[in-house]
């Protein structure tokens, strides 16, 4: 077994701030810690205690409160302090407040309204942490006219950055003005209400998740200014039908439709000279390199496409995948979590890849490693590795025999929800990679008597019924302390090895 600390935990010890007791105090439903000599932080509210809420559920946050004689501003909100609240419909930010934490607000349901003070500074916005995230009803957005930060101008019901014209927050009820250029990180994120969007011209950019999770939008107009869009814009929107990229768009960022399994049309305006959707194949390509860079449910892979980019079609509805002989690159999770997909083939003639005994898999041939998988893929013998991502969050059968001839097991190769329970591993097993089989919730037994690899950092980590792990009766020594975390057999697994020696 290795013995060594993690980077993570050598910099905890070294931190001076590692473990350090901030003062604390309870008053009037809140929970305050010591910011600084004269501020504070709201770091809770105490779900023992009610809140103090008016008649119509407006919970106006304190400027100041008193503690053992001394008074200290209220200069922050902490993270998660009002996480779950459901029974705040209206907020007000009390003067004073310069900043809000990650997911201060997360899940606050019944939240309908907002005001910023004029102090509020909002450094934690421009990274845009989800404090909003989950408040499905929020509809209104108001700041304060003297915040020299952040305005909502001309009635918008959005917190817009006032220098750089970037929508930050939104919500249900926001008119999105003509003068905003960007939509901020995660601005839309969660917003389940929002059905259709048009984005006035004028706005260039849209940063990373901006509409994620938004699950009821079903229409989005994008304008012809637009000329970059940010990953995982759309990530989660299940019920977008179409999109239309408009021809100024010279940036297209991974996983923008991951999610989108109602997508049945992809077109890239005929005028756009970096990205095509080429004889109506319902998907982005990069133009000068023939390369996929998003794709759909819908998409058809065309002969004389070269490549398809990273995690392009990645958690989509597509069903059947077919890989033309022109083929010659496929990026690292390009169709990783396709749950749908029951049908892989590659064209006889490519020259890169193979789906040898039709094995409903894609197979690098000089290698003999597989690279991606689906759920009714018969893993060939003479495959002597499973790629990286290979069968991530696909649905598999409970009981797994991994066939003889397998040396390596990539990384997150059988990671999550995949409905093992029981996995057979071969004597030729050299080695698994970290975070293998993370996650698998329902894998309780693994057969290792036949093999001895070494295994890496969180192989087996977070298989919550993970009780039995048949070794060989000379298990390898070279077995990370790491790579059974957070399971159950996690406990006794020293044990076990330092018995088999």
């Amino acid at each position: 077994m290795k013995n060594f600390l993690t980077p993570l935990f050598v910099f905890l010890l070294l931190s001076p701030a590692y473990g350090r007791n901030e003062e604390s105090f309870k008053q009037d439903g809140y929970e305050f810690t010591l910011w600084s000599d004269t501020s504070v932080v709201i770091s809770d509210a105490d779900f023992g205690e009610p809140i103090p809420l008016t008649g119509d559920g407006t919970l106006v946050l304190p400027t100041s409160v008193t503690f053992e004689g001394k008074t200290y501003l209220v200069e922050r909100i902490g993270r998660y302090a009002f996480a779950g609240r459901g029974e705040i419909k209206h907020l007000v930010i009390g003067e004073g407040v310069t900043d809000i934490e990650p997911y201060a607000f997360y899940r606050c349901s019944g939240l309908e309204s907002i005001h910023f003070p004029s102090t509020f500074e909002g450094a934690s916005c421009y990274d845009s942490d989800g404090i909003f995230l989950g408040c499905s009803n929020l509809c209104r957005i108001t700041v304060d006219e003297r915040n020299e930060e952040f305005d909502s101008r001309d009635g918008c019901n959005g917190l817009i950055v006032t220098e750089s014209n970037t929508l930050m927050l939104g919500c249900r009820g926001t008119e999105i003005p003509s003068s905003v250029t960007t939509i901020g990180p995660r601005a839309f994120e969660g917003c389940q209400d929002l059905e259709s969007i048009a984005l006035p011209e004028g706005v260039r950019k849209i940063e990373y998740c901006a509409f994620r999770n938004c699950t009821n939008l079903k229409e989005v107009v994008l304008p012809s200014t637009l000329d970059s869009i940010g990953g995982s814009l759309f990530e989660g929107c299940a019920s977008l039908e179409s999109i239309r990229i408009p021809r100024n768009v010279t940036k297209v960022s991974s996983r923008v439709f991951q999610g989108c399994y109602s997508l049945k049309e992809v077109v890239v305006d005929e005028r756009n000279r970096t990205f095509d959707s080429r004889r109506h194949c319902n998907a982005i390509i990069d133009s000068a390199q023939d390369t996929i860079v998003a794709g759909c449910g819908a998409s058809v892979i065309l002969e004389g496409i070269k490549g398809i980019g990273a995690e392009a079609f990645s958690d989509t509805g597509i069903r059947s995948i077919y890989i033309p002989k022109s083929v010659q690159k496929i990026g690292e999770m390009a169709f990783s979590g396709c749950q749908f997909c029951n049908t892989i083939t590659v064209h006889p003639k490519n020259p890169v890849f193979d789906s040898r005994d039709n094995c409903n898999a894609i197979i690098e041939t000089a290698t003999d490693k597989l690279v991606q998988g689906c759920s009714v893929t018969n893993i060939p013998g003479s495959v002597k590795e499973l790629g990286n991502f290979s069968f991530l969050r696909m649905i598999l059968p409970p009981c797994l025999v991994i066939p003889e001839g397998v040396e390596v097991i990539g990384k997150y190769v059988f990671s999550r929800f995949c409905g093992i329970e029981r996995v057979q591993l071969p004597s030729s097993l050299k080695h698994i990679k970290s975070d293998a089989f993370m996650g698998c919730n329902m894998l309780y037994y693994v057969d290792m008597s036949r093999c001895s690899p070494s295994i890496e950092d969180f192989a087996f980590s977070h298989c919550k019924n993970l009780h039995l792990v048949d070794f060989s009766p000379t298990p390898s020594e070279d077995i990370s302390n790491l790579a059974f975390s957070d399971t159950p057999f996690g406990e006794r697994v020293d044990k076990i090895l330092e018995r088999s020696k």
